[in-house]
Formats: C-alpha cells, structure tokens, sequence
C-alpha cells in the first residue's frame, strides 16, 4: 500500500510540473519575440556621433545580426570627417533593462575578433558603455559613460539609420557639403 501510495504521489508531482510548464515555455515564447522584434529593428548602418565639450568624435555604426535580446556589429571611424584615423571595433550590445534606454553597447573585444583603437581621450575607448534607444523612426539617440576617465562628463550620442542606396551614394558626398 505504501509502494503505490508514493507512486501516485510522484506521478502527481510530475504532471503538476509538467502543466506548469506548458504556460511559462509559451510566455517566454512571447518574450523572445518580443526580444528578436526589438533588436531586429537596429539591424543596418547608422551615421552616428559622440558629442561633448571636449569635441565631436564621428563614427558609422553597421549593426548586422541579432540574437534574441542581443545584437552585434563593427563600428569604424567615419573617414569623410578624421580621414587619417583607422579606428574600428566590433561591438555587442543588449536590451536594457532600465526605462531611459533601450538598449546597452560596447566594444567586443574577444580575442578571435579584430580591433584598432587608437584611445585617444575623447574617442571610443575600451570600456565605455553606449546606452540609447530609438529616439524617432530610424533615429537613435542616448549617451555614453566614459569609465576609464572618471572626471570626463558622459557624452551625447546620436545616430541616423541610412537606406543602402543614400549610404553608397553620399559616400561621394565632398565633406564641404555635409556640414
């Protein structure tokens, strides 16, 4: 009698586990949409900019491949406005959890992954973070912290999503034109 007493009781504990189961892999189901819907949106190239009282830093932002809440992509020095500098890195970037920003980004800087920064002060530097979101359609806006100088103020940041033909063709665009 016992046997068959701890028996059922173990079927019924499995069953209720299993029943709890089915809702929460469907709401995280949903969630990751939600995830993938979000970061899907940044996929592309952005112009973007690194504003503070120290100067203007320009860079061009391809963000191209997402996974779930995580995005990834190269950032490179915008040649049109500091043409003798060769900066680039790849990047890697998460939703935020907070209501300021969407999302969280910075250099990734894993071994098997090629970078060239040249960490000037005021330029993008290895641990600094970017936090932003979609201010308008296809415009981003946020800030970035500079962690490894604590008394430089954080800078703005901006960046506009450019359509591939506009992003080819205004590469021939002399810099006298753009300002």
């Amino acid at each position: 009698m016992i046997l068959r007493h701890s028996i059922i009781r173990q079927a019924v504990t499995i069953f209720a586990v299993l029943l709890l189961c089915i809702p929460l892999q469907s709401n995280s189901q949903h969630v990751n949409k939600i995830m993938q819907q979000k970061t899907a949106a940044l996929l592309g190239t952005y112009y973007v900019s690194f504003k503070s009282e120290t100067g203007v830093l320009r860079y061009i932002l391809h963000i191209d491949s997402t996974r779930g809440m995580f995005f990834y992509g190269r950032m490179e020095n915008d040649q049109r406005y500091h043409p003798k500098w060769k900066d680039f890195c790849h990047i890697k970037g998460i939703l935020a959890p907070g209501k300021n920003h969407d999302f969280i980004m910075k250099p990734d800087l894993r071994n098997n992954l090629p970078y060239n920064l040249v960490c000037r002060p005021h330029e993008w530097v290895l641990n600094n973070k970017v936090y932003f979101r979609f201010r308008e359609e296809n415009i981003i806006s946020g800030y970035m912290v500079v962690s490894n100088d604590f008394n430089a103020p954080p800078f703005s940041f901006s960046g506009m999503k450019q359509e591939s033909e506009h992003f080819a063709a205004s590469a021939d665009v002399p810099l006298s034109k753009l300002k």
